[in-house]
């Protein structure tokens, strides 16, 4: 259930020195994740964020600090703890001052992967915001016409409400074809990608995720572009690292990433009513519009998803048996559990 990832992920972080404040707002974003239906980001990426602690990649216990205050505009150090942590903590200072002077900004350095970026839009629609997070990463992505890994996927988030609160607008996108997880995923399951996802070394097509060196820009130059101005906004203007500089997950050695979260108080602009009845006009006549050939129903972004969280949460989720393992070796490594201990101990 929901609520037994929750459990389970929290006595994980916390078996390897993680506040349970923010062991708790770590694993709140990650079963979102899963229970949403992208499960590259969920239990699946925790294995990463738990290697990261074990070899000191990640700090468990960050002095996470305000460096730069003037009014609208904030600046925050990280100390390499969890980018989902990180997030939610200038969310909340931005959320803040957005409150006083109708929009805010911040940024932040030395920070680490912010995963499930969803999670983040749907903070903003629940609190009557529009807004945009965006984060670089490590290089795994070629500049369009390179072959070279050199871009982040480096994602961009937006989110708005609408009359319905359980269906915001909602983006979460990584500046790639697709998301390097997705990548990851499909290489620990050893099942072939669909076609356009990656190159292998030499800028060529693949479908084997063995063979994938690097992923593709989403629309070739487009997404090179707003790659490009993701490290602009997350690495320059943060003081960060920008993608080119960051270190490969598998080194094992503090990311150093950068991210940038904007808000605008829609109170500040417009009778927030009056912007969610707009908002939830303008999606009525996308879907009830005509369908293409084949297609039964248009989708508003982060639709799908939250169906899938609604169905899940009544289903409960079921995990592949590598990753079973893989999580079960873990809790084992960090004495969550002992040597004849399972799984299922940590949450039941």
């Amino acid at each position: 259930s929901y609520e037994q990832e929750i459990t389970l992920i929290k006595r994980l972080l916390m078996a390897v020195n993680v506040s349970e404040s923010d062991a708790e707002s770590l694993a709140t974003v990650v079963t979102h994740s899963d229970f949403t239906g992208t499960y590259s980001h969920g239990l699946s990426r925790l294995c990463i964020y738990l290697r990261q602690y074990m070899k000191g990649a990640l700090n468990p216990q960050p002095d996470f600090r305000l460096v730069k205050d003037k009014d609208a505009a904030l600046v925050f150090e990280c100390d390499d703890g969890s980018g989902i942590v990180a997030v939610n903590r200038v969310y909340d200072a931005v959320l803040e001052r957005a409150r006083k002077y109708g929009v805010a900004a911040g940024v932040a350095r030395n920070s680490a992967n912010i995963g499930f970026g969803a999670y983040y839009g749907r903070r903003m629609a629940d609190d009557n915001v529009i807004g945009i997070v965006v984060s670089n990463t490590y290089p795994c992505q070629s500049p369009y016409g390179g072959a070279d890994r050199l871009i982040g996927t480096n994602p961009i988030i937006l989110g708005c409400p609408t009359t319905n609160p359980d269906r915001p607008i909602i983006i979460d996108i990584s500046t790639s074809g697709v998301a390097i997880g997705k990548v990851q995923a499909y290489r620990r399951e050893d099942r072939e990608m669909p076609e356009g996802w990656a190159n292998d070394y030499d800028g060529n097509p693949t479908t084997n995720p063995h063979d994938a060196y690097c992923v593709r820009p989403m629309g070739d130059h487009k997404g090179y572009g707003l790659a490009v101005f993701v490290d602009m906004f997350g690495g320059v203007l943060a003081d960060a690292l920008t993608s080119p500089e960051i270190p490969f997950v598998e080194n094992w050695e503090p990311e150093k990433t950068g991210f940038a979260v904007i808000l605008l108080d829609i109170a500040h602009f417009i009778d927030v009513d009056r912007f969610k009845e707009h908002a939830s006009l303008f999606a009525s006549i996308i879907k009830n519009s005509r369908t293409a050939t084949g297609v039964e129903e248009i989708f508003m972004p982060g639709e799908i998803e939250a169906r899938k969280m609604e169905e899940s949460k009544v289903t409960g989720l079921d995990f592949s048996d590598a990753l079973q393992a893989e999580l079960e070796e873990l809790a084992r490594e960090v004495g969550a559990i002992g040597a004849d201990g399972k799984l299922a101990d940590l949450y039941e």
